[in-house]
């Protein structure tokens, strides 16, 4: 029997599945069940609370600081492999211990992995023969058509800040498991030293746990990127729906929270699929092109309403029986993503256009003094949050090969007295990963007058000078060309995701791909770090995609290659990490 790809990618969700429920029915008996909360929405994704109870789980508790009174003797904690958590699941273990209630047995299962720290840790404790460990990942998990995630939040953090490389190993399986699946596609391309790393796990992992036996893959290319390649389009404000959405009110494995107008004022969530009809059609759109939608449908249910009052008896109990239920429905939806559409407004209307604008120029190269004078305005008049201005000021780093001394100590100051020196070690963190460095100095302050010099050569406008953002830019094609004609309700380049201002370099890579309109190996060679391995003579059509960012992927690029599919017939496979937006990215070095 064959089966479709999307079909091939919803047994993802079971095979993650499986393999919870097998590690549940070991620890035979009814179990509570205590969740890590940043675990919770992941989980639902894949399995749910019928499928726990079919494994012996009777209560599900979250996991906080305050004591819970369990119910059952056997205790399993779901938790991630981070000290921190299994020192506070250990407070909990070893309390009960303490009042005599050793008749209880504990299970902690980690994500991902059982590391020696935390086996120490227990030992310390004075717990370990206490407890049972079990490690558990889940596979990628799919958050909607072709978009998978491995949902690992503190990914980026610690892989490309802390330098914490054990994480690798899962998105190794991860690529195993897809290549399992698909069979091995005929070209790999791997940017960056992550992605070689992985690229030389799955042959491991194919070594010892054995290979696809498929002879074609249904896949042509997987092409690995790492995080690094592009920070711009991580750091740009996106200009689509979802990528606001998720700029705005965050998404959550798919879902939103948005404040409601119920008597509780409770949050009602929503899991933003392709299912949902409305979103289907909002999710890829510009953002200036969501409200009239949105408007010409509530006129449409409105007509529908009107039309209603003046049907006849049997006309009208057809409507009520088959009708009636798939209009009320459309029009919760329709309120809702009105409601969320004005929740971005409220948050963002007021500066989204200078924020516009400013960018534009770092990726243009041009009104430097304007845009460092933007920032200490947002700075002073406190119009945006902490990650905002971070944003900002990497961006503008990155676009022009650094900052110089004076205008980053400068900026470096007034970002400390408004939040605090105890942040001081962010910059060094920064520097670190490249996304905010000092640019050197044009004449050495070790000559008799350096500094002055430097002041000089600063305030003196001095021809153009290419950044190497702006010539690989250039290169790639990343700025699109606009015109007067330029529509971004009706897009037909991938810039359109940052309103005309950038094309992402990944979804470029796969365009030129696609397009062929050069050998496959010049191409190649226009991404740093990039290598590949081919098992044809000659690279044929590639038209089947699967693309994974090692460090997370934005909606913005999600939505980009929606686009290039539309555009160019091509099937592509988005996945990461993680999903990350700006705000995520600066928060990784806090």
């Amino acid at each position: 029997m064959q089966y479709s790809l999307d079909q091939k990618l919803s047994a993802l969700g079971q095979i993650s599945q499986e393999k919870l429920l097998t590690i549940l029915k070991e620890i035979h008996g009814k179990k509570d069940f205590i969740i890590e909360p940043s675990l919770i929405k992941p989980l639902e994704r894949f399995i749910g609370v019928t499928k726990l109870r079919s494994s012996g789980v009777d209560k599900i508790y979250k996991l906080e600081k305050v004591d819970t009174p369990f119910t059952n003797t056997q205790r399993v904690f779901f938790i991630t492999d981070d000290l921190i958590t299994v020192k506070q699941v250990c407070d909990k273990i070893s309390g009960e211990i303490s009042q005599n209630n050793d008749g209880n047995s504990y299970h902690i299962i980690l994500i991902s992995r059982k590391l020696g720290s935390i086996t120490h840790l227990l030992e310390e404790e004075g717990i370990y023969g206490y407890i049972s460990l079990h490690s558990f990942h889940w596979e990628l998990i799919q958050l909607d058509t072709r978009i998978l995630s491995l949902e690992a939040q503190n990914f980026y953090k610690n892989v490309f800040v802390e330098g914490d490389q054990s994480a690798l190993s899962r998105v190794a399986r991860s690529v195993w498991t897809l290549q399992m699946l698909f069979g091995k596609p005929p070209i790999c391309i791997y940017q960056g030293k992550y992605s070689q790393k992985i690229e030389k796990m799955v042959e491991i992992l194919h070594e010892e746990l054995g290979g696809s036996d498929r002879l074609e893959s249904d896949v042509s290319c997987l092409v690995m990127v790492d995080r690094d390649l592009d920070y711009a389009s991580t750091l740009l404000t996106g200009g689509t729906y979802t990528s606001l959405l998720d700029e705005v009110l965050g998404i959550n494995s798919g879902v939103i929270e948005v404040k409601s107008n119920n008597k509780d004022g409770n949050p009602v969530s929503s899991l933003l699929t392709s299912s949902d009809e409305i979103y289907s059609q909002i999710r890829s759109r510009h953002f200036s092109d969501v409200f009239p939608f949105l408007r010409t449908k509530t006129k449409e249910l409105n007509a529908v309403h009107q039309k209603s009052q003046t049907m006849a008896i049997q006309e009208m109990k057809r409507y009520i029986s088959q009708e009636l239920p798939s209009v009320t429905n459309t029009k919760k939806k329709v309120a809702y993503h009105i409601t969320a559409c004005e929740c971005i407004i409220s948050q963002m209307g007021n500066r989204f256009e200078g924020l516009q604008n400013t960018e534009k120029n770092m990726l243009d190269g041009r009104s430097k003094r304007e845009t460092i004078t933007y920032i200490e305005d947002c700075l002073a008049m406190n119009v945006c949050d902490k990650y905002s201005i971070l944003r900002l000021l990497c961006l503008l780093s990155i676009t022009q090969d650094g900052l110089l001394q004076d205008e980053l100590q400068k900026l470096k100051i007034q970002f400390l007295h408004m939040y605090g020196y105890q942040h001081l070690p962010l910059f060094h963190r920064l520097e670190k990963t490249g996304l905010c460095t000092e640019q050197a100095n044009l004449i050495t302050t070790d000559v008799k007058g350096g500094h002055l010099a430097n002041k000089v050569v600063q305030a003196v406008p001095l021809p153009t000078r290419r950044s190497t953002f702006t010539a690989f830019a250039q290169k790639l094609k990343l700025f699109p060309y606009i015109t007067d004609g330029y529509d971004l309700k009706n897009p037909k380049d991938m810039g359109y995701v940052f309103s005309g201002s950038y094309i992402p370099v990944v979804c470029q890579l796969i365009h030129l791909l696609i397009k062929k309109e050069m050998p496959f190996e010049d191409i190649i060679k226009m991404i740093p770090h990039c290598t590949y391995t081919c098992e044809t003579p000659a690279p044929q059509a590639l038209r089947t995609f699967i693309v994974y960012f090692v460090g997370g992927v934005t909606y913005a690029e999600i939505s980009a290659f929606q686009l290039l599919e539309k555009l160019t017939g091509a099937t592509i496979i988005v996945a990461g990490t993680s999903i990350m937006n700006g705000n995520t990215l600066m928060k990784a070095f806090f």
